[in-house]
């Protein structure tokens, strides 16, 4: 069985210094056994920019 998901891969600030993650898409492919089972992951060539305010909440002052 496989599956989609986005596995980051470092902060990085954009033009206006604003933090921001890169993920990177992965394949992940399962046994199927079951969710928790282990598997294994391939990296994808597609990459993102997610707003890391988006993400977590912090205190920047």
């Amino acid at each position: 069985m496989k599956d989609e998901a986005w596995r980051s891969v470092e902060v990085v600030n954009n033009k206006q210094g604003e933090p921001h993650l890169l993920q990177q898409r992965v394949t992940v492919y399962t046994s199927g056994v079951s969710e928790e089972s282990s598997g294994y992951t391939k990296p994808e060539v597609q990459h993102r920019l997610v707003p890391l305010q988006s993400l977590v909440e912090y205190d920047s002052g």
